[in-house]
């Protein structure tokens, strides 16, 4: 069944940086809230000393070994795209046509495959795919994915932006030519790894190049919270630096639309959302999850 929302233009402001307008959709049909399980990536951490951005818990430096990926083959076809970057923009207002059908300024959900969207990043994603399984568990609920379909995530502990990494998750993800959504993160490493924020950045602009080629019609770019402990001090000041060069770019882009988020609202305060002072505790995947649904919701992504 297909439910209509109409959606209302509000402004938010993303921690003083820049006013982005959302487009407010209305509650959606009541659905199945049973969400799919995902797997767990197989490797371990290694070494002493710091606690690596790219395993799960525990302390050391290095990364975990390839996380699960997930999706159904189910067909469908992906609209046309636009210009790629365009001055800096806000978030859809509500003149904006609706991605997943319907006429502008509305939100029809119930149309998108789960093939159609695709998961990409690291640790913070791949450490137990919880994320991505609460995400798909408010899809579900919502009418927005068939109780028997999963997104493609394609997210691997230990993997940076810059050197290929990420971006060739998203180009097998999109080997089936139906990918219109892609939910991400990706800088982490590159900051954690290797001090290399600016190597990140340049490796997202041409990421998103690629994906306006291949008719990509919205990305939700979730970054991440602030991590906790001395140990990791170095790592705060790369993400701090990042962070306002990142949101500029995916706030520019016109295709695919991107929509930021920013974490540290959602986490400031939740000790009890991670362990290890970087990856989320399952309380911090569905925290993390839900605050990534909303956007989606707000701005008809994956609907």
């Amino acid at each position: 069944m297909r439910s209509i929302r109409r959606c209302v233009s509000t402004n938010l402001i993303v921690l003083g940086l820049l006013s982005i307008g959302i487009c407010a959709c209305g509650e959606a049909n009541d659905g199945d809230t049973t969400s799919t399980s995902g797997g767990t990536p197989d490797g371990s951490t290694s070494g002493g000393g710091t606690t690596a951005t790219v395993g799960t818990g525990g302390t050391g430096t290095g990364g975990m070994g390839p996380g699960g990926t997930g999706g159904s083959s189910a067909e469908s076809t992906s609209s046309s795209g636009g210009a790629t970057t365009g001055p800096a923009s806000s978030a859809a207002s509500g003149g904006e046509a609706a991605s997943t059908g319907g006429t502008s300024g509305e939100c029809v959900t119930g149309q998108t495959r789960g093939n159609q969207v695709a998961v990409i990043g690291e640790s913070f994603i791949a450490a137990t795919h919880g994320i991505t399984q609460q995400i798909e568990k408010q899809a579900k609920a919502n009418g927005s994915l068939a109780e028997n379909e999963r997104y493609i995530d394609n997210s691997v502990s230990g993997t940076t932006l810059a050197g290929d990494q990420i971006p060739s998750q998203y180009r097998k993800a999109a080997e089936n030519g139906m990918i219109k959504y892609v939910l991400m993160d990706g800088g982490g490493n590159d900051c954690l790894l290797r001090g290399d924020g600016d190597g990140a950045l340049a490796a997202a602009e041409s990421l998103f190049e690629t994906m306006a080629g291949d008719n990509v019609e919205k990305v939700v770019y979730f970054f991440y919270p602030d991590p906790i402990g001395n140990q990791f001090a170095s790592l705060k000041t790369c993400l701090d630096a990042l962070r306002p060069k990142m949101k500029e770019l995916c706030d520019g882009l016109t295709s695919p639309k991107c929509y930021w988020l920013d974490l540290r609202p959602t986490w400031n305060g939740h000790n009890d959302y991670t362990q290890d002072g970087i990856h989320p505790t399952s309380a911090g995947s569905i925290a993390t999850g839900d605050a990534v649904w909303e956007v989606m919701k707000e701005n008809c992504v994956a609907q």
